[in-house]
């Protein structure tokens, strides 16, 4: 699809299957530029984490996602690809919801991963992305 001056391809892959969640298989970006967002933490503009709560902590993440890509002059839509780390399986399904609110269509390749743990004791959740831009 052309979309912003390049072009975003979804294609589908034969003998696959189709997604066990609302992500793409494969997202292909030609004709513009890659951005490479580095893991965002739950942490509110004082630096400190928000919750205990891996949802409240997956939320923070993401808006802190947000402001990141909007730094680059970019926004959610422009996200191909984003990576989820979290501590726990209880992050899944808020995870999930929260992914398919800030990406309702033309989803991002997506992949999440339980770790062992993060570089700050207390998060319980890590998200990067990758995003195509003109």
């Amino acid at each position: 699809m052309a979309r912003f001056g390049f072009v975003v391809d979804r294609p589908e892959v034969e003998g696959l299957g189709a997604p066990v969640a609302d992500y793409s298989s494969v997202v292909g970006v030609r004709g513009g530029r890659i951005l490479f967002i580095a893991g965002k933490g739950p942490v509110g503009e004082d630096g400190a984490t928000v919750s205990d709560d891996v949802e409240a902590q997956i939320r923070q993440a993401m808006t802190n996602m947000k402001a990141a890509l909007e730094a680059a002059g970019a926004g959610l839509g422009n996200v191909v690809k984003v990576n989820a780390y979290f501590t726990t399986k209880d992050a899944i399904p808020p995870w999930k919801w929260i992914r398919l609110e800030n990406f309702p269509s033309d989803f991002p390749a997506a992949t999440a991963v339980i770790v062992a743990g993060l570089a700050i004791d207390d998060w319980k959740v890590e998200i990067e992305a990758y995003a195509a831009v003109p």
